[in-house]
């Protein structure tokens, strides 16, 4: 049986009737869970919401507490393991969520921290064969211009620091061609974009046995792609699935229209075609789906 948290076991505890407590202990562990693997920009709020159609699924997009800012600083310059018991909040707050949930509900989160902040955490105190992933990709040159349209990745401006780890950062699953100072607004965005992929491919090396889905946020016009997710996370759709999957996928037309700043896609793809080409020459081994900066890239094309 799996060792829960000290702070799950005191209320545990607190329950005065030992049936009832190991009756609680059992829903914590047995209860299945879905997070999702992803950069940000890339769906992961519609794919919350399209899960969340499921007969059995709870999800939520970004539930809180927020594993972000310092517990993003603590995976920047630490190894994982010095920050594993403060960045365990995550873990606990789930376990908590799951005391209240019905026999068999699914627990659901897409939240793009799971690789950076806390997907250590919860495969800690967690049954793994209870869990699934959802890898979660969209177009890389589409990913580039929503984030450098909403002004993510600008050197000068540091809110967007409080939820994309440095391509720099000690955990890091791929070298990058300078440090942050040196780079500008695009090479920042495309070398996050780059490590997470390594992040996602690191994760399937060291936990093989999970079951982990690749899926592409441009295929969830088709009905039948769904269909074969829910299949595959074995979750019922529902009338309101249908009606989900026809409607408009990542849209923050409004901030972005706000912000009266419009990037050429084109250039964006220029941008990754360059930053891959000068990774090439440094010698750094690229994650497969970035191994050749041409148009038939799978994540560019």
């Amino acid at each position: 049986m799996e060792q829960l948290p000290e702070k799950i076991v005191r209320k545990l505890n607190s329950v005065p009737n030992a049936v009832k407590r190991l009756i609680y202990q059992q829903k914590i562990i047995n209860h299945r869970l879905i997070f999702s693997i992803n950069s940000g920009r890339s769906g992961s709020g519609y794919l919350a919401k399209l899960l969340g159609t499921a007969q059995e699924v709870t999800s939520y997009h970004e539930k809180q507490p927020a594993i972000i800012g310092d517990y993003l600083r603590m995976i920047e310059t630490q190894p994982y393991e010095r920050s594993f018991n403060k960045r365990r909040l995550k873990s606990i707050a789930i376990q908590n969520e799951l005391l209240s949930f019905p026999d068999k509900q699914v627990y659901c989160e897409t939240n793009h921290m799971f690789i950076k902040t806390f997907f250590d955490v919860i495969l800690g105190d967690f049954n793994h064969n209870n869990i699934a992933v959802v890898t979660l990709r969209r177009n890389l040159a589409q990913t580039v211009k929503s984030c450098i349209e909403l002004d993510f990745f600008v050197p000068e401006r540091r809110s967007w620091t409080l939820w994309f780890s440095s391509p720099n950062a000690v955990t890091s699953a791929i070298p990058c061609i300078d440090s942050d100072k040196n780079l500008d607004q695009y090479d920042l965005c495309i070398a996050y974009l780059l490590d997470i992929e390594a992040r996602a491919n690191r994760f399937r090396e060291d936990y093989p046995h999970i079951k982990n889905h690749q899926v592409r946020l441009e295929n969830f016009k088709h009905y039948e792609y769904i269909e074969s997710l829910f299949k595959k996370l074995n979750i019922t759709p529902t009338q309101a699935t249908e009606e989900m999957y026809s409607q408009k996928i990542n849209s923050r037309d409004k901030k972005k229209e706000r912000r009266q700043k419009t990037v050429d896609i084109l250039y964006c793809q220029e941008r990754i075609n360059q930053y891959l080409d000068k990774a090439k020459t440094m010698g750094i081994s690229l994650p497969p789906n970035f191994s050749h900066s041409d148009e038939h890239n799978p994540l560019i094309e």
